[in-house]
């Protein structure tokens, strides 16, 4: 089983949160790693595998910031006409066996964007934190408010009846909605434009390629980490 284990090239690891650490360790040998969203929960964890792969091909699949509506979303902000940034995420249906899985398990969606697009994650307040119950299970609606020096940025989510995965950025006299599923940009009601590749086209490109992502280091994941457990830890402390 080891000699056919050490054959493959590619290992995509989509294990619960939990054994992403230790399965981690365990494929180290294959050239290339894939590891789904959450990374890891610990900075320890985090050190031990740069560590082990300072030097090899690790893609944690944060999968929006592969999407090819980035550069539109870059250029859009570039101009700086702007004063309000909304990043919705909603998918009322699903419901979880613990009270904060579903914050757990969607957070690095918007907290990836942000530190793509921004470089830093400035102070934060969490607006909404309500928890819904359903045959012992759960979700929560939530907002968290972040404070820019020019502008004010909105993470919601669960805030909507509707699937929503999009960027919505607000401008005096439009609103441009960046929307990640259907891969196209909405000025107000209307298409603007709808691109040919998705975030999956991106993805495997890089992952084909073989070259490291320049966008996703180290720093990057462990940004991502640290703010996420400070949400955590919020919302496990206030209900409102």
């Amino acid at each position: 089983l080891n000699k056919i284990l050490k054959k493959i090239k590619i290992v995509h690891i989509c294990t619960p949160f939990k054994n992403h650490f230790s399965h981690l360790k365990q494929f180290s040998y294959s050239k290339k790693i894939i590891i789904e969203k959450p990374f890891l929960d610990k900075i320890s964890e985090l050190n031990k595998v740069k560590e082990i792969y300072k030097n090899k091909f690790l893609l944690v699949n944060y999968i929006d910031t592969f999407n090819p509506l980035i550069n539109k979303i870059k250029k859009t902000l570039e101009k700086k006409y702007f004063y309000q940034i909304t990043l919705n995420y909603s998918k009322q249906s699903k419901y979880y066996k613990n009270k904060n899985e579903f914050a757990l398990e969607w957070l690095d969606h918007p907290l990836s964007l942000i530190l793509l697009l921004f470089k830093k994650f400035p102070e934060f307040k969490i607006k909404v934190n309500q928890l819904r119950k359903q045959n012992n299970l759960f979700n929560n609606k939530i907002i968290i408010n972040y404070n820019f020096k020019k502008f004010n940025l909105e993470i919601k989510l669960n805030c909507s009846k509707d699937m929503q995965r999009n960027i919505q950025i607000h401008k005096k006299k439009e609103v441009e909605t960046f929307h990640f599923y259907q891969n196209s940009l909405f000025k107000d009601q209307k298409k603007i434009f709808q691109s040919k590749k998705s975030s999956f086209d991106n993805f495997y490109s890089i992952l084909k390629s073989g070259k490291k992502n320049p966008t996703q280091n180290f720093e990057f994941h462990k940004k991502i980490i640290l703010q996420r457990n400070k949400i955590l830890k919020k919302l496990k402390k206030n209900k409102l």
